[in-house]
Formats: C-alpha cells, structure tokens, sequence
C-alpha cells in the first residue's frame, strides 16, 4: 500500500494555500503517473508540524509498523514534521527501519537512492528553521497586540472575560464571583476559605471548582483593572476593568506582606514561592518537602527538604535523612519529564490507583448505617439525640467521601488529554505567572515522591 500524508495548519493555509484538498489531489496525480496503485490518504487538518502529536500520523505510524505500508509520500518534506528531530526520527526509526520508503514530491527526491537519503538531513534543518521563525514572527504579533492594548487569545483566557472576535468582553457571572474574591481578601478572608465560600455557593468558573491556586492567581492579575500582560510587562488594554484600581492596590498591600513575612522566616510552605510546594512527600518517613533557604554568608541557596530533617519532629527518635534537592535541579527535571509526554509515554509510568469503587462501596455502607438508625428510632430502640449525633457523624464522612469520589472524577484524563496541555507548557512557563504554571502542573501530576536520588512522579492522567 502507498500511504500518502498530508497536514495542514490554520496559519499556513490562509497565507501559503497549501490546502488540504490540493495536497491530496496533486499527491494522488503524482502516484497516477508512477504507476502506484492501492493508494490510502491520511489527513491531518488544523495540526501543527512542531510535534507528532497528530492523530492520523499516529494512525500512519502503527501501519507502518504492521508493514501494511510499501511508501509514504508527502506534497513537500515540512508536511511531514517541522522538528528537525522527529523528521528524522520519522523517516529512520520507523519508516526505513520498517522497510518503508519515504517519498517528497515537491523536493524530488526518495530514500530508496543515496542522495535521497543524503538530503533529508539538510532539508529537516531548513524546515525547522522555518519553523522558528513562524515562532518568531507570532511572538512579535501577540507583543504589537500587547502594545495596542488587545489581549492575544491564548488556550486559557482569563476568568472574569469571554473571548470573543478577538476581544476580551465581561462575563457578568464570573465577574461578580471575581469582584467577591477581592472584597473578601481585603477584608482579610484567606483563600483557602474563600474557595471553600465560593464552592459551598455552588459557584463555579468556566474551568471548573474554584482551588486556592486559582483564586490565588487571581488576586495578582492587573487585567482586572483593565491592563494586558505580555511576559512580564503590563500595558494600558482596551477592555473593561471588573474592580476599581483602589481595590486592587488594597489587596496588593497585604499581599506583599504576606510574602515579606515568609522572606523574614526564610521558609515557605506553600505555592507562592516554589513551582512544586505542596505536591513532594519523602519516601522514608511519609512527610511533605518544602522551601528550605541553606547556606552561609551571602551565599544562600533553594532547596526542597523533608520537614522531618530540619523540623522538631523526630522519625522513631531519629532525624528523617531522606536527600534534600535543589529547587532548580528539582524543577528542571520535573519540565523535562512533562516536555517528554509530547514524545513518548512516560518510561516509569505511575498512576495513583483509581479508588472509585472502594468509595462507591463505603458511601453505600453508610448509606445502610443511616436506613438501620432510622429503623431503631422507629422501633424507638435508640433515643433522638444519640440517632441525630450519629447521623451527624455518618453525614460528615459521607460529605467527605463524596468529595473524594468528586476528585478521582476530576482526574480521569487520558493521555492524549495530557499531551495537549503539555503542548503549551512552555508557553505557559516563559510568559504566565507562578500559579499558572503549577495549575499546569498540578493538572498533570497527582504527587511527587522523592527516594534518596531517585524521583517518581504519580501522573494524573490514565495510560
């Protein structure tokens, strides 16, 4: 069989013409006039070339390697790929190693020559070039628009606003949820409590329930007060501010001496200072990590540390000695493993259990509980206040079990899911603030778990 690929973006069709339909019809004539029969086309409309994340090339892949496919021709080499790296990978890892040929009609030239073979080196360094440069040219697009005052559209806009014909315009019900958040932190209500009001309201925003994360994240946000971010500079924005600048200062006030007390003590517990606070637990003694500040003079260092190490509390009488990390060794190696899932399944994959059906079975025993306290008072074998205080008990441990039921709910994503948020992770960390990112890495990842130098990552998504 002869498997013709064929891949376009929004971008490139509007400005090259490179349209689905004529790569299929010139790749079809091409075949007719080499004699190829038994032609099969595989279509991927509105994917980028940057990765291989791309499901009729995935589709193509797994043929490939069942050796259903003689040959896989393409209108030009970057349809296939704009990596460099996956080109090549592409074409000798799993179509040569395979037994398959990999055809370019616009460059004119096969793997099944030499000099076909030679020229996919150098032609994947000019489609990868051209590829940074579309980048490039887009970074300096989204900047003008920052400039202008116009927000730049992005795979999460911000709460408070709905998107629409290329302009951020006020969604009533989240900005009265918003202007709340801030009276309420001004008022001196913490965020946790504030997410804990919001959810009890039966509020929500268009990402779901509201987290100390998200709300955190909001309170930083100058887009509320009508400025548009880009990187780390805010400019003057076109569109309508959701709480007044008096407000927002206020807030800023006492936020700023939230974070100077956690410099004063030199530790930070939790997200407003470290990407990964909160989500490490040591191996040994069960502990979390935190922030811990080491070293001496004015060399002082980050590191993540078992609180059992530098904390009063003892592990049967000994000082926990699980391995500290440097928060930026840590850090790093945590975005590689995330950059990886654009490529690959993770090598040690691990997924924290799925406990659906155990709590589906223990909110049904209490369930019975609650019908056999019922037929005692009936009976009138048990007096009202001791069933009403056991009720109360049995209620609490359903409401919480319930919860628990909520969350696995919540992060029964796939793989593929995953993937697609990875695939604006650097987006996200390069020009989104602290909290963006770890609600990016708090939606990919359950926990982490440190073992002396060995670092698992419970992912949170199904393999």
């Amino acid at each position: 069989m002869i498997a013709c690929y064929c891949r376009v973006s929004t971008t490139e069709q509007a400005e090259n013409g490179h349209s689905i339909d004529e790569q299929q019809d010139r790749l079809k004539k091409y075949c007719g006039a080499m004699g190829w029969k038994s032609v099969k086309i595989y279509t991927d409309a509105g994917f980028s070339g940057s990765n291989t994340n791309r499901p009729s090339l995935q589709r193509l892949i797994k043929d490939v390697e069942s050796h259903k496919v003689e040959k896989v021709v393409v209108y030009k080499l970057d349809r296939l790929s704009r990596s460099q790296k996956d080109t090549l990978y592409l074409i000798e890892d799993i179509f040569l190693h395979n037994g398959c040929d990999f055809v370019s009609m616009s460059e004119n030239f096969d793997t099944s020559s030499p000099f076909g073979r030679a020229m996919i080196g150098i032609l994947a360094v000019f489609a990868q070039l051209e590829r940074e440069q579309i980048k490039e040219r887009m970074t300096m697009g989204r900047e003008a628009r920052a400039k202008e005052g116009k927000y730049a559209g992005s795979w999460r806009h911000p709460i408070g606003y709905d998107y629409i014909d290329g302009e951020l315009v006020v969604n009533e019900f989240e900005k009265m949820q918003i202007q709340q958040i801030f009276e309420d932190y001004a008022s001196g209500l913490g965020v946790a409590k504030i997410a804990k009001k919001l959810n009890d309201a039966g509020m929500t925003h268009k990402y779901g329930k509201w987290t100390e994360s998200v709300v955190r994240s909001l309170l930083d946000r100058k887009t509320y007060i009508g400025f548009i971010r880009f990187g780390e500079e805010w400019f003057q924005g076109t569109h309508d501010p959701i709480i007044s600048e008096e407000l927002f200062d206020r807030v800023q006030q006492i936020r700023k001496g939230k974070r100077d007390d956690f410099e004063q003590r030199h530790i930070s517990y939790g997200s407003a200072v470290s990407y990964l606070g909160g989500m490490i637990t040591c191996a040994k003694c069960g502990e979390k990590y935190y922030k811990h500040r080491l070293g001496s003079g004015n060399y002082h260092y980050d590191w993540y540390c078992c609180k059992n190490r530098y904390k009063s509390k003892k592990l049967e009488g000994k000082v926990c000695r699980n391995a500290n990390w440097k928060m930026s060794e840590l850090d790093d190696l945590i975005f590689e493993e995330i950059r990886k899932l654009k490529f690959e399944s993770p090598r040690k994959p691990r997924k924290m259990p799925d406990k659906t059906p155990q709590i589906k079975k223990r909110i049904n025993d209490l369930e019975k509980q609650i019908d056999r306290l019922m037929e005692l008072y009936a009976l009138q074998d048990m007096p009202l206040d001791k069933v009403e205080k056991k009720l109360h008990e049995i209620n609490d441990q359903k409401n919480k079990l319930e919860n628990e039921l909520q969350t696995q709910k919540v992060q029964n994503t796939t793989l593929e899911d995953a993937k697609r948020l990875v695939s604006t992770f650097d987006d996200v960390l390069e020009h989104g603030s602290l909290d963006d990112v770890r609600t990016v890495i708090r939606s990919l990842i359950d926990h982490i778990e440190i073992d002396g130098e060995n670092v698992l990552i419970y992912w949170n998504f199904d393999l």
